[in-house]
């Protein structure tokens, strides 16, 4: 199955249709987890309405973000509203065929819908690892949370084969907090390193490096961390 590492999330819903809709799309494409943050519709309404997929909303397990964030490798935030700008960093958007190898490569996935109304809000989004719009063509990107998911899944469910797989979570921090570290010792501003983190933690993503090529990276750059702060230590002295 091409999706089984994946899971959808929906972050405030409020209309038992929408997650009825959802839920029946879930079972077409073979999914069955589905994860609720702060949910505030009627799990029997919604079942109606997700007809042969109504096992799905019975079986959603409530969570918080964080304990989202623990249970999967990645993250996919989802918005209409992408970046303008590329120091907009949080923001910064790839369209749903960019990220469906990322996803497929990934030891366990969530997409991470927004509420029906406002979508997902800034820190939500920052507590994702990617973010994808789909791009309409036009100014009107706003789409309904169901028929955004139908667009989704099946752009991702259309490449079965892995490549690769991507570096965990936990070592993907580990890269953005050397490089972070690496920036501090060079010089750079606070905010201009605290950018550089981030991004740093996408660019692991997106390369082609594997675990322990990027193991070897971390380490490389760990030393060149251990050298600046050395010389630095010695010209004081």
């Amino acid at each position: 199955m091409a999706l089984e590492n994946l899971s959808v999330t929906l972050v405030g819903p409020e209309y038992p249709v929408n997650v009825g809709y959802i839920a029946r799309l879930m079972k077409n494409f073979g999914m069955r987890k589905l994860y609720l943050v702060e949910p505030k519709f009627d799990r029997r309404v919604a079942s109606i309405y997700a007809a042969h997929g109504s096992g799905v909303v019975e079986d959603a397990a409530e969570v918080s973000l964080d304990e989202l964030r623990k249970r999967h490798d990645l993250l996919v935030a989802t918005t209409a509203i992408p970046a303008t700008k590329s120091s907009n960093v949080n923001r910064l958007s790839a369209a749903p065929e960019e990220v469906r190898q990322h996803v497929l490569s990934s030891k366990s996935a969530s997409l991470v819908m927004g509420r029906d109304t406002t979508g997902l809000r800034n820190e939500e989004v920052a507590l994702c690892d990617l973010v994808t719009t789909i791009y309409t063509g036009t100014k009107y990107q706003t789409m309904n949370i169901s028929h955004s998911v139908a667009i989704l899944l099946y752009v991702l469910s259309r490449t079965e084969s892995k490549s690769r797989t991507i570096p965990s979570f936990e070592e993907r921090e580990a890269f953005a907090g050397c490089a972070y570290e690496l920036a501090v010792a060079s010089g750079l501003q606070s905010f201009r390193a605290e950018r550089l983190k981030k991004l740093a933690a996408r660019m692991a993503i997106h390369s082609q490096l594997d675990e322990k090529e990027l193991a070897l990276l971390l380490s490389l750059m760990r030393k060149a961390v251990v050298t600046i702060e050395s010389s630095y230590t010695r010209s004081k002295t």
